[in-house]
């Protein structure tokens, strides 16, 4: 009854409504070409990048497909990066489904336990991944470049996971998983030249000079002024109104709750930098900054491929 009633009065601070009223932006993948379309746009490249995402809490200010649809936003800016460079290439499919237990399959602690939170077993991730990567193979894309808007720690271990046994197993297919230098650091990923850092990819610095740290430093970046700032910008339309006067869930609390599976401990379901300034400029300025170091990453090893010659 508590928590149902903390909850209650989160959404009448926010109100159900979105907080803007513009027409949404368009981030358009290869789900939304015709075959003819796909055909005609893999005869140029043979490089997809693929977002992943997760179904997941995110407060109550923030829609449960927030990790997927930022993945998308930041790679179509990633596209246009590397149109600029010489490189064509495809978005992918998202799948939407990550794995969002901590502790193991189908655990109920990491956002698992919040409602609306999905997830599947690492090994189904795994396989559901290697088959995609396959397919798209078959489908005349060569070389893969996986990028997680979902960042929990077996979510990010599966992704390599994947990326590793798809090399293995898919002759021709070259994968590489993007991820932040500061997560690989927390996670169980061993070093290979598939698995690409994406150089301060967090930039914790950066984001407490333009957040704020509240009431303790912040290190995650869950339904936060940061992840408010990027959705601002890249899906105005689906943020609900009221975010500004959210009270703070700092870090430790939104980390002691995902390992205990304890929602009484952070009952909002959100983690790290205030949401008071919380801005569209703020969140352009981050996804800038993301789409730079994630395709300083990709240009490593398509310039190295090809010997710096665009395709």
């Amino acid at each position: 009854m508590k928590r149902t009633a903390i909850a209650a009065g989160l959404v009448l601070l926010l109100g159900v409504g979105a907080a803007n009223a513009q027409p949404a932006k368009s981030y358009p993948t290869m789900l939304d070409m015709t075959f003819p379309e796909f055909a005609a746009n893999v005869a140029k490249t043979d490089i997809l990048l693929l977002p992943l995402g997760s179904i997941e809490e995110h407060g109550a200010h923030l829609p449960l497909g927030t990790d997927a649809i930022a993945s998308v936003a930041q790679l179509s800016d990633v596209a246009r990066s590397l149109r600029r460079a010489g490189f064509e290439t495809l978005i992918g499919p998202p799948l939407n489904i990550g794995i969002t237990a901590e502790s193991g399959d189908m655990k109920r602690d990491g956002t698992y336990m919040y409602p609306g939170s999905l997830t599947v077993r690492a090994d189904t991730f795994v396989a559901l991944y290697v088959d995609l990567m396959r397919s798209l193979h078959d489908n005349g894309i060569n070389r893969i470049f996986l990028l997680s808007g979902h960042l929990g720690g077996p979510h990010i271990e599966a992704m390599a996971r994947a990326v590793m046994q798809a090399n293995r197993t898919v002759k021709g297919l070259q994968a590489y998983a993007l991820i932040d230098s500061e997560r690989l650091e927390r996670v169980k990923v061993a070093p290979d030249p598939h698995i690409l850092p994406i150089r301060k990819g967090l930039n914790v610095e950066m984001l407490t000079k333009l957040l704020g740290s509240g009431v303790e430093p912040a290190f995650t970046t869950h339904a936060d002024g940061s992840e408010v700032s990027q959705m601002l910008h890249f899906r105005p339309d689906m943020v609900r109104p009221g975010f500004e006067r959210l009270p703070q869930s700092p870090s430790s609390k939104f980390l002691e709750a995902v390992a205990t599976g304890d929602r009484s401990k952070d009952p909002s379901g959100a983690g790290g930098f205030p949401t008071d300034k919380a801005s569209a400029a703020i969140g352009k300025t981050i996804a800038d900054y993301r789409t730079a170091r994630i395709g300083e990453a990709i240009l490593g090893v398509l310039k190295k491929k090809s010997g710096t010659a665009p395709n």
